[in-house]
């Protein structure tokens, strides 16, 4: 029988996002990741093979930002705050130079066959959420939306473009610039009381 796993997965992925914001996907090391999750090389040798495996293996874990925005949302007080938390709140403590190097991770999975299978599951996860989000928001009232795919499909490219600009002119908080491009792009949809 084998014995139960004591180090989770969620652990070390944890501790490979925190290493990949800080070095990028070319600079770390088995060691660093390691080091960051508590546990030996060997371990994660033993379970994942290569760092490249390593890798493939954090990014077909989709679910993960879902999940984390899901959990944000599910905390508001309402589906419009629910979808603004879930985006700023999934962003709120990247800098720059983390993003650049997620930013780093991103073309990895653009440019590799093997990583843009999982990449599209995640983005296809990501753009769901936020479509429930738009129905929720709009199943209460608080929005009047003619067609729900598409302005996810806005949101989601806010989502994306705003970090990018954010790291280019590095004004204020990365939440901060998600809230207020959002703000922006949905005002006009927010039906009068």
């Amino acid at each position: 029988m084998a014995r139960p796993r004591t180090i989770t997965d969620e652990r070390v992925m944890a501790a490979l996002a925190e290493v990949v914001g800080r070095l990028g996907p070319a600079r770390l090391t088995l060691a660093d990741v390691a080091r960051a999750a508590g546990v030996s090389t060997g371990m994660l040798v033993r379970r994942y093979g290569s760092k490249r495996d390593l890798l493939l293996a954090f990014s077909s874990r989709a679910e993960g930002l879902a999940a984390s925005m899901r959990e944000r949302y599910e905390k508001a007080p309402d589906p419009l705050e629910g979808l603004l938390r879930a985006i700023t709140e999934t962003n709120r403590d990247s800098t720059p130079e983390e993003f650049a190097n997620h930013l780093a991770f991103l073309h990895l999975e653009l440019a590799d066959p093997e990583f843009r299978e999982p990449l599209a599951a995640h983005a296809a996860g990501v753009r769901a959420e936020l479509e429930h989000y738009l129905t929720e928001a709009v199943g209460a009232g608080l929005l009047d939306v003619p067609d729900i795919p598409a302005l996810a499909a806005a949101v989601d490219a806010i989502r994306n473009g705003t970090q990018l600009t954010w790291a280019m002119h590095r004004r204020g908080t990365l939440a901060g610039a998600l809230r207020e491009d959002l703000t922006t792009l949905l005002t006009p949809y927010r039906r009068q009381k």
